[in-house]
């Protein structure tokens, strides 16, 4: 399922930059990938269960997606329970960390279907502790304000922006090690057009991945979505 979102003024300023070859829907193939990898992490948020590993819910994803159609990884299957949810990042393995019955988690998934890359992020709550779920209806608040004020070829830094005037004097901070919450992704490419950060002036057009992700020292929350900009507005593959 998709969300579409069109601003016809942003549009047609973003227009004047030459784009008008983009297409003004997503390729199937792209739309293919990321829902399975949406799938299979909504799936892995709801089947984490207290005593598994990281390292458990990593192989689980990975099967899933293979038999959603994954064709491989375009880089590794991230996972963090409780302190492990401070980091998110391609060199970070899932451990042995095991999750306990109070407890917040993350995945991001990763897969490859007919060429195309995939990309979500999800957390998860473990039981019924108010500050984790705080956090979890924070990240997601913020990450459909995020989403909400994108249109087609804005600078990716101005995206950036929002992010940062959403937490700006909430107490936390911002945990991507790179300092940006997002990036472009296509066919068998990622990071080609650069990172949604503070000096990307990129214009946004066709996929980019937005990827929010906070902490407050004990514990992180993050959530992932990929979101088409065409030409008629930009639409959320979700």
């Amino acid at each position: 399922m998709t969300y579409f979102q069109s601003k016809p003024a942003a549009t047609e300023r973003a227009l004047d930059t030459g784009a008008e070859t983009v297409a003004s829907h997503p390729p199937a193939g792209l739309v293919k990938a990321q829902i399975l990898a949406r799938d299979v992490a909504n799936a892995a948020a709801e089947y984490a269960w207290p005593g598994m590993t990281e390292l458990d819910l990593a192989r689980w994803a990975e099967e899933e997606l293979r038999a959603g159609g994954s064709s491989g990884l375009w880089t590794r299957v991230n996972v963090g329970f409780g302190a492990g949810t401070l980091m998110c990042f391609p060199t970070e393995a899932p451990t042995d960390r095991m999750l306990w019955n109070v407890d917040c988690g993350h995945i991001d998934v990763h897969p490859v279907v007919d060429g195309w890359w995939g990309d979500c992020t999800r957390t998860f709550v473990v039981g019924d502790q108010p500050e984790y779920r705080e956090a979890q209806a924070l990240i997601q608040s913020i990450h459909d304000t995020v989403l909400t004020a994108g249109y087609p070829g804005m600078p990716a830094c101005e995206l950036w922006q929002v992010f940062d005037d959403c937490i700006a004097g909430s107490g936390w901070t911002h945990l991507d090690r790179l300092g940006n919450i997002g990036h472009s992704i296509g066919r068998s490419v990622s990071y080609t057009k650069g990172y949604i950060d503070r000096h990307n002036t990129t214009p946004m057009w066709e996929a980019w991945a937005v990827e929010p992700f906070i902490g407050n020292g004990t514990f992180g929350v993050k959530v992932e979505d990929v979101v088409w900009f065409g030409p008629q507005g930009c639409q959320v593959l979700r």
